[in-house]
């Protein structure tokens, strides 16, 4: 990890930066295993209880790899936000920077893009909880969805995280600390107690379809639904103003906890699929798997070891409650950042409480929140949505690093990207292409949603005046997401072959004009600098 220096004023950058923490009304009470834990305890949530197995359930035996690969694509995607994260320490800062190098259009899509995924995140917290709890209490989730008892706890559970949420962030992070262990212990029980049922034969039986029965659609949804689990090395950046040495404890942080999950969650669907039988399953395939609201301790059950069953309900809770904690407040920072930095939302979500928590953008993601669990009812009907709403708000934050490079270039940059001109592209066309192989029916509804973001530019002209030419220099992206839409349309179903060419014919088409896009981007970033307020003035190193 290098570093460059700020030949301009480096003494007094120090000074800029302590005074810039002091406005922005946030604690630093979060030290680097505190950071560690953030993240890994993000990554493993309600994911825990429910995507190795429904990898698998996408993509046969195969889908372990899944989370293989996955790491490898995302690694670069977390360096990208560890520069920007700990060169500018930003609360929900994920929202931030893509408005600040591309401008209002940019940033009002891509806020709202990231505050829309966070958002979706806190049903699918209650979701999985509920649902968990229902293997021992069946009123609470039939046909595969909440009745009206199950509702009422979700909302129970969603007042919980809203209270906690109150709190101070060494509080929160205290609490984090010590479920995220008693989870990683529990998974360990788990996998030790499949392991004694493991059979090789799981994997090739031609009665189970072979090792990889749906073929590279499957494999390659299969590594777009990784992101559910994944998603959460980003949250060490949305905390980053609350971090006490951002340069070294982030991107410690981003690496070790995707290396740490990704094995975690392949050995979970690797034991689960050595130990399935399907007869006892009661399931005709893999795809059978999918919505199948307690896997694990279905399996356990089916093997006749109810201390395993229980281990895999309480597991479950714990994972998922300590995630809805994190992810809660992870939205809650990113309401109030644009609010108070970029305007895309009212003022008053600006405001942080001298206990260092952003209040009323709380209040407004628990209102909102109840809103989206007393609609969706099952945890299956939204978790696609929010995984490309995550996936398409990742993107620009590549571009915005290559275009800081250029219009920052003096910046001291505790942590700096190394081979940023390969990386960053790299960045790009991976989390871009993870959006493109989640299938179309999940596509279609995400890229309206966010490009409804654009109608937060007219809060935003009530604060700040623009050149037209601002707000050209951001096409870029509305542009991207209309083609992504398109070509996803022609090309993408699940569980099926390309309708027009062959898959791979259609992801490299794809990556090419994927990446002309990005340099568009930078290009585009560069070139309309002028027009809008830079990275530099948004907080000064």
């Amino acid at each position: 990890m290098s570093g460059d220096t700020n030949s301009s004023a480096p003494a007094a950058s120090q000074e800029a930066v302590k005074e810039a923490q002091v406005k922005s009304g946030y604690r630093k009470d979060l030290g680097t295993w505190s950071v560690v834990f953030l993240a890994l305890g993000a990554i493993l949530g309600p994911a825990v209880a429910y995507a190795p197995v429904y990898t698998i359930a996408f993509a046969g035996p195969i889908g372990i790899l899944s989370w293989f690969v996955a790491m490898i694509m995302l690694i670069p995607v977390g360096l990208v936000y560890s520069e920007l994260g700990t060169t500018w320490p930003k609360a929900g800062g994920i929202a931030h920077y893509p408005s600040r190098s591309n401008g209002p259009l940019v940033g009002a899509i891509n806020g709202w893009s990231s505050f829309v995924g966070y958002l979706l995140v806190s049903p699918v917290i209650v979701f999985a909880v509920v649902e968990y709890a229902s293997f021992y209490v069946p009123s609470l989730y039939v046909n595969g969805l909440l009745t009206t008892a199950g509702i009422v706890v979700s909302e129970v559970v969603l007042l919980a995280l809203f209270g906690i949420n109150l709190l101070r962030i060494k509080h929160m992070g205290a609490i984090n600390n010590w479920l995220t262990v008693v989870t990683v212990v529990l998974i360990g029980v788990i996998v030790i107690a499949l392991t004694f049922f493991f059979h090789a034969s799981s994997f090739t039986s031609s009665s189970y379809g072979g090792i990889a029965p749906y073929g590279a659609v499957g494999f390659f949804t299969a590594i777009t639904f990784t992101i559910f689990g994944y998603g959460g090395f980003r949250q060490p950046i949305d905390y980053s103003e609350e971090v006490k040495h951002p340069g070294r404890s982030i991107p410690r942080a981003v690496v070790l906890s995707i290396v740490i999950s990704g094995i975690i969650y392949g050995i979970l669907a690797f034991v689960f699929v050595g130990a399935a039988n399907f007869a006892k399953l009661g399931i005709a395939n893999w795809g059978s798997l999918y919505g199948n609201g307690a896997p694990f301790a279905s399996e356990a059950q089916s093997l006749a070891l109810p201390a395993i069953v229980i281990v895999a309900i309480v597991v479950a809770l714990i994972a998922t409650f300590k995630d809805g904690i994190i992810y809660y407040g992870g939205a809650a920072r990113v309401g109030q950042i644009l609010g108070k930095e970029d305007r895309y939302f009212p003022r008053a979500l600006g405001h942080v409480s001298n206990r260092g928590v952003p209040t009323y953008s709380v209040i407004l993601v628990m209102i909102v929140s109840l809103v989206l669990v007393a609609l969706g009812r099952s945890l299956a009907t939204i978790i696609g949505l929010m995984v490309d709403a995550f996936l398409i708000s990742y993107a620009p934050g590549a571009i915005s690093l290559a275009v800081f490079r250029k219009t920052a270039p003096n910046v001291n940059r505790p942590y700096r990207l190394p081979v940023a001109t390969v990386l960053a592209p790299i960045a790009f066309i991976v989390t871009n292409l993870m959006v493109y192989w989640s299938t179309f029916s999940e596509i279609e509804l995400v890229i309206p949603l966010d490009l409804a973001g654009i109608l937060l530019m007219v809060i935003y002209n009530r604060y700040t005046k623009v050149k037209g030419m601002g707000y050209l220099y951001g096409i870029y992206l509305p542009v991207f997401m209309v083609f992504t839409f398109v070509f996803s349309y022609f090309t993408r179903s699940a569980f099926t072959a390309s309708t027009v060419t062959p898959i791979l014919l259609d992801t490299a088409i794809f990556i090419v004009v994927t990446l002309v896009f990005y340099y568009f981007g930078v290009y585009s970033g560069i070139k309309g600098s002028k027009y809008f307020k830079g990275i530099e003035e948004s907080n000064p190193q």
